[in-house]
């Protein structure tokens, strides 16, 4: 276990966090020192982008509540806890100042790109969110600088995965946030559970991404099992 405390805010960070960063930064195909490199920098920005996220609700919680909340970085993400019960419109705000705080870190990143490489090189970085296929990774390849691609990664963690996480799949933020509005749980667990099939089936079959794909289908597993946990108890 690794704690320290954050704006006097409380970080506990297990050691499976790391573990899964490892993996996810394709820690199991190391090859050379260069690969190695290239591995801990994505557990770096998957540290730094994960953090500023779980403090986007940390903050607005404790600037709500006046309660100091605690966060936790595991395997699955993290976790950011209020300490405190919130009230449904307290949670609704609380929960959209994650994604909210990794869009903000997006917005920052792409003005240092412009301020420290140019404006051209700068947009060229943001582009590649959009374009995958673009020229780019040619012209960063050339360059060979290890903080470009770094930068490219945050850039795309902060964007896509602060997206990602508002889709209505619970506990998702987007579930939660559909939660605080839906007042039916029935509903609830039935469109987290068939958006997260869908969101599976397509990072597998069209975008190759094995971790998202059984992320998703967790969730979508876990959105059915509270859904006829439901349906067991009404009948």
């Amino acid at each position: 276990m690794l704690d320290f405390k954050l704006f006097k805010i409380p970080v506990r960070i297990e050691p499976w966090f790391w573990l899964m960063g490892f993996f996810l930064g394709g820690g199991l195909a190391i090859t050379s020192r260069q690969d190695l490199l290239m591995v801990l920098l994505w557990i770096i920005i998957l540290f730094v982008s994960i953090l500023v996220h779980e403090l986007g609700h940390a903050l607005t919680s404790r600037k709500m509540t006046g309660v100091t909340p605690s966060i936790k970085l595991w395997g699955m993400g993290g976790l950011a806890y209020p300490n405190t019960q919130l009230t449904r419109k307290q949670s609704f705000w609380v929960t959209w100042a994650g994604p909210l705080a990794g869009l903000g870190f997006f917005g920052l990143i792409v003005l240092t790109c412009c301020a420290i490489y140019g404006f051209a090189i700068g947009t060229d970085l943001t582009m590649i969110l959009l374009f995958p296929s673009r020229e780019t990774y040619t012209v960063l390849a050339k360059m060979n600088d290890p903080v470009l691609y770094m930068l490219k990664d945050l850039l795309w963690v902060n964007f896509w995965w602060s997206l990602m996480n508002l889709l209505p799949v619970f506990p998702l933020d987007g579930g939660q946030i559909y939660a605080s509005i839906e007042r039916s749980p029935k509903k609830v667990w039935t469109v987290g559970m068939v958006t997260g099939a869908l969101v599976a089936v397509a990072a597998l079959l069209f975008l190759d991404r094995i971790f998202i794909a059984i992320l998703f289908g967790y969730l979508a597993f876990q959105n059915y099992k509270r859904l006829e946990h439901l349906k067991s108890h009404s009948r």
